[in-house]
């Protein structure tokens, strides 16, 4: 009996599904995705992991806390400042003051101005005294005159012309006691003029 040939009537069981029936391995239909998924899960997958661990280790372990150089950064200036050069030395604080510019000279005594001194007084021999005085301190031209004084005034008086001879006048006033200093050009015409009393 020939091997395809089926000697009994089909039944019922032989009206079967086909499509249910299980196929073999050999037999199954595979389309095109299923060849190229794996490839493309390795391709995709590999590197996000990759991805992923090289950042969370990075993170881990403060690789990418330092500055970092893009190669397009090589035109434009660092943002931290050159360090400085260390200091010398230290400045050498002078111990004079500074004169200040606002503050004038004192006005020199001039201790070669002539000096007459008067006698306005009743006590003989005072203009004689005071320009004794004067030439112990230093003033070479003091001396005595006689009347008539240029001047009567209540109380001893040092008389000077200008504001040059000033200093002077208070000097004389300090070296003889004399309280009163004043500037009268007409008295003191010729030089100081003390009046004493």
């Amino acid at each position: 009996m020939a091997k395809n040939v089926y000697p009994y009537p089909p039944d019922e069981f032989d009206q079967a599904d086909q499509s249910a029936r299980p196929k073999e391995v050999h037999a199954a239909h595979r389309g095109p995705w299923s060849r190229v998924w794996p490839f493309l899960l390795v391709i995709v997958l590999i590197p996000a992991i990759a991805f992923g661990v090289v950042y969370f280790l990075g993170d881990r372990f403060g690789t990418s806390a330092g500055p970092t150089n893009s190669p397009n950064s090589g035109s434009q200036e660092s943002s931290t400042p050159p360090p400085s050069d260390p200091p010398s030395e230290d400045p050498v604080i002078s111990q004079e003051p500074e004169p200040d510019p606002t503050t004038e000279a004192p006005p020199a005594i001039d201790k070669t101005l002539k000096v007459t001194v008067y006698n306005a007084g009743e006590t003989s021999g005072a203009a004689g005294v005071a320009a004794d005085k004067l030439v112990t301190a230093g003033y070479a031209s003091a001396a005595k005159a006689f009347p008539p004084n240029p001047a009567n005034p209540a109380a001893a008086t040092v008389y000077y012309a200008t504001e040059a001879q000033a200093a002077t006048a208070a000097d004389i006033a300090t070296v003889l006691g004399i309280a009163t200093v004043e500037a009268n050009p007409q008295i003191a015409a010729t030089g100081i003029v003390v009046i004493v009393r």
